[in-house]
């Protein structure tokens, strides 16, 4: 079986290049997102700071998975290495490095849905003025959000196959692949039904990524349909800050599935092992290194301010323009 696995070994450098190249990139449109959200987004209250928490959750997963990690997979085998900072200079294992990988993706999503849980709160507030929502309740679903983040990842963490185990099924399924994982300086190995807890891993995480959808989705619903009820008692300002913040909230939700779809296709590739899993695996995360990429764009194209100041818009000056064209009259020229 392994002989026909065609699983290549080697530092696949087009990957080590793309992690480098989109890696930089997204450190620097996260930089970017973080100075306007901290100095340039005055019409955003207090909910700068949730929409801040996210973007440094991005930028910490980012900075994770292109420098610190740079994971090569080794599929079809539920396999690979590190090839990052922390696995060449200070010796992280593999395992390790997945789990870190593991917390900071999941707890990005849930950032995130405590931002549309934030705006939730914020647009309720809009409809019952005289009896707001207890702070307290919201504070315990922020709570809740995070230590599902935390038992997805513990379930990895003990999920951890030995290596004196994972030596042992390498011999034993692909006894012709062990000179090649005995060059490497660190790798995993394992199968799916090697822990029980690896399988409540996985299945927390797709309960997860459907929990996220189906709540934020009825979130979206209620906060619509509130705004098209209060707006006649809004002011146009008002109602036009609430309807950005949302917009924008979706559209960064609908980006999430760059994110956490690749790590899907890595679990099909190893059910449905073919000669293309190596690539399909090695092309999922290369596109899954985009997402902040395309986060930070959509965040600095639905949010007005922020695009004025990138585009160098200045309404004042052109509202003064007119003025001093209509105070200029023209002079009459001598006749000789």
């Amino acid at each position: 079986m392994s002989e026909s696995l065609n699983i290549d070994f080697e530092v696949p450098e087009h990957l080590i290049n793309h992690y480098y190249v989109s890696g930089t990139i997204a450190l620097l449109l996260n930089l970017l997102v973080i100075y306007l959200l901290l100095f340039q987004s005055g019409k955003l209250d207090n909910f700068r700071f949730y929409l801040l928490a996210f973007q440094v959750s991005c930028t910490a997963s980012d900075v994770n998975i292109a420098f610190l990690f740079q994971p090569i997979p080794l599929f079809p085998l539920f396999s690979g290495y590190g090839h990052g900072f922390m696995s060449r200079w200070f010796g992280w294992s593999t395992h390790t490095l997945f789990t870190l990988f593991t917390l900071l993706l999941s707890g990005q999503i849930e950032v995130l849905t405590i931002c549309f849980l934030r705006k939730y709160k914020a647009i309720m507030q809009l409809k019952t003025l005289s009896n707001p929502s207890s702070s307290l309740t919201y504070i315990i679903i922020y709570h809740l959000c995070m230590s599902y983040s935390l038992a997805i990842t513990l379930a990895w963490y003990f999920s951890e196959t030995s290596k004196e185990d994972q030596w042992k099924l390498i011999s034993q399924d692909h006894p012709s692949l062990v000179p090649k994982y005995q060059q490497l300086n660190e790798f995993y190995y394992t199968y799916f039904n090697s822990a029980y807890i690896f399988i409540i891993f996985l299945v927390l995480t797709a309960a997860g990524t459907l929990k996220t959808i189906i709540v934020i989705s009825l979130l979206v619903l209620r906060m619509f349909k509130v705004l098209s009820d209060v707006k006649s008692r809004l002011s146009k300002g008002t109602l036009s800050r609430h309807k950005v913040a949302l917009r924008s909230l979706i559209m960064q939700f609908m980006t999430t599935p760059i994110s956490f779809l690749p790590p899907f296709m890595l679990v099909v590739v190893a059910l449905f092992p073919t000669s293309y899993s190596q690539a399909i695996s090695q092309g999922s995360f290369m596109v899954s290194t985009t997402h902040s990429i395309i986060n930070s764009l959509v965040v600095l194209t639905t949010y007005p301010e922020f695009r004025k100041i990138l585009m160098f818009w200045r309404k004042k000056d052109a509202r003064r323009i007119p003025t001093l064209l209509s105070s200029v009259r023209p002079t009459a020229s001598p006749r000789n």
